[in-house]
């Protein structure tokens, strides 16, 4: 099944539209420092239909392409980045207006009941452990981008 799902795995497109069952549109941020990660969330994003993921790093390879990003819908944030750790960027994301209102979330292996409690302190809208569940991703992803907050600690 692992096999099928990395198999499925799209390159990013440029389209910008939204419709509620059909999310074809949407484009996700993901900063995220681990390649594999990135692999199997663009797969799992895939069987969505979400198939615009604008994957990154770090900070400092996310910053200068800031301006040039479509509307990004949907932000999942590696809380162990080298540099600029998720809570930093969480923070130099929220002021800027093109994330106002787009829903950010914690994607981290910091699992602890301290972990959760601490992202959502300083404002995540969700939280998502890893190893990401494959039975729940579909129900959480849908549950963000319909505004909901969403804390699948495990």
């Amino acid at each position: 099944m692992l096999g099928q799902l990395l198999a499925s795995a799209s390159p990013c497109e440029d389209t910008v539209t939204y419709d509620q069952h059909d999310m074809s549109g949407i484009h996700v941020l993901l900063i995220e420092d681990e390649p594999l990660n990135v692999t199997l969330t663009r797969a799992m994003l895939g069987t969505l239909g979400i198939h615009h993921l604008h994957a990154f790093a770090s900070w400092r390879e996310l910053a200068p392409k800031l301006d040039g990003l479509p509307k990004i819908g949907l932000v999942l944030l590696d809380l162990r980045l080298p540099g600029v750790d998720g809570y930093q960027i969480l923070e130099k994301l929220r002021v800027l207006p093109a994330f106002d209102g787009v829903p950010i979330v914690a994607m981290t292996a910091q699992v602890m009941p301290d972990d959760v409690a601490r992202c959502e302190a300083a404002g995540f809208d969700g939280f998502l452990a890893k190893p990401l569940n494959y039975d729940r991703f579909p129900g959480n992803i849908r549950g963000l981008l319909s505004g909901q907050n969403i804390w699948d600690s495990r």
